[in-house]
């Protein structure tokens, strides 16, 4: 590839990776394709982690970190009077010229024409440091869901909320001004875009804040999900993936499944106090419940190519890349139909889009994942949705490549 068809050098920007979940894997994960479209990628954060630290060193991608490190506060203080932001818009501005790895942020922007800026705790707060005339294209993952009224957030593992809702978004107030003050600033600018990470986010993005923003896909290296299909249409258990929550449905994917005998198996833990719960529910509804200890990704490509079907009865999906997951080794996808899981999954072509609260059509849908024809024809169509969405990482670098060179224009 000749230099003349990169793009600019971008710096990409991510408050904190000390999370390290789906969001901050999908950058790292990136990281590589990027470099090979554009000029030069630098990276800057406010809390770095030992992945993207080894990442950038492995790729010769300059990181910029501060000396001293910004934390997310997670106390109830914290959260109701916005500390924890307003903590991190100062981190940034102290990271303009003080030193920390590769340099301070100054060095960081030198040269650059376009940012890369990936929502999520401490990233919007870096708006009033930026320059004016640097393009901004903003990866929105979600709005912040426990501040715009998503009320499932603050719902308890078995969906009753902790105090009056009415009182939640008071408490909320704050904090939730706040974020709508960013995110006018940042979409003030001459040059700024915005980007959901599916088109359901693209929507809520203009529900919540009234902008019309693209998409922009994460990536997915179905490579290292190849593998044998299993033969789950015997197996007497499905696989449900994510942190134990309401939000993530994982007391509603035991009511589904009832009177089944299909055992559960839960990936991702959670809360000592939540999984008690879990437990006792599934015991009062006789399903049996298996909480999966931490799985390294062999073992997780096993479990879930022998499995009968990977189930979500997520609220709310961002985007869903279960199923992605579920088409890429060959287990059928089951998924509430609603939020991203419509962008990975076609009812009756390459999974099962169903009602929330419809146990008949669940219990009907686990017993088409059993049927060998179906596996088939969803595995193959769920991978021909795969490379239709272009979710390689060449494929979303391109696209990154092309939003921002029309920014920088």
């Amino acid at each position: 590839m000749s230099d003349g068809s990169r793009g600019p050098p971008l710096l990409v920007i991510k408050g904190s990776f000390a999370q390290y979940g789906g969001a901050e894997r999908d950058v790292v994960r990136q990281l590589e394709a990027w470099s090979q479209v554009f000029e030069e990628v630098r990276i800057a954060t406010l809390h770095s982690h030992p992945e993207l630290d080894a990442e950038t060193k492995r790729l010769g991608i300059p990181l910029f970190i501060p000396k001293s490190r910004w934390k997310e506060g997670s106390s109830a203080i914290d959260r109701i009077t916005a500390s924890s932001s307003r903590a991190a818009s100062k981190a940034w501005r102290r990271f303009l010229t003080s030193g920390g790895k590769s340099g301070n942020l100054t060095d960081a922007l030198n040269g650059i024409k376009a940012v890369h800026l990936v929502s999520g705790a401490g990233s919007l707060e870096i708006v009033d440091v930026l320059p004016l005339e640097m393009a901004v294209h903003v990866h929105m993952l979600e709005p912040n869901r426990g501040l715009h009224g998503e009320t499932v957030l603050w719902a308890r593992i078995d969906g009753r909320q902790p105090r009056p809702i009415a009182l939640t978004r008071l408490l909320l107030t704050i904090p939730r001004r706040r974020d709508r003050r960013l995110v006018r600033r940042l979409a003030g600018r001459n040059r700024c875009q915005f980007s959901g990470n599916s088109p359901y986010i693209q929507s809520r993005i203009k529900e919540v804040f009234d902008i019309d923003a693209g998409v922009f896909l994460p990536c997915v290296d179905t490579d290292i999900w190849a593998t044998k299909e299993g033969n789950g249409m015997d197996s007497e258990y499905v696989v449900t993936i994510g942190r134990a929550s309401w939000v993530k449905g994982t007391w509603e994917c035991i009511n589904m499944l009832t009177g089944s005998k299909l055992k559960l198996v839960l990936v991702g833990g959670g809360e000592t106090s939540d999984i008690e719960r879990i437990r006792k529910h599934a015991e009062t509804n006789q399903v049996e419940l298996e909480v999966a200890p931490r799985l390294n990704h062999s073992e997780l490509v096993e479990l879930m190519a022998s499995a009968r079907a990977i189930i979500s009865l997520a609220h709310g999906e961002p985007f869903g890349l279960t199923p992605v997951e579920a088409h890429a080794v060959g287990t059928p996808a089951l998924m509430v139909d609603e939020g991203g899981f419509r962008t990975t999954v076609e009812d009756g072509v390459s999974g099962r889009l169903l009602p929330r609260d419809d146990k008949n059509a669940w219990t009907q849908a686990f017993e088409e994942a059993a049927d060998p024809e179906n596996r088939t024809k969803w595995g193959i169509a769920g991978r021909k949705k795969i490379k239709e969405l272009g979710l390689d990482s060449d494929s979303r670098a391109r696209n990154l490549q092309s939003i921002i060179q029309r920014q920088v224009i």
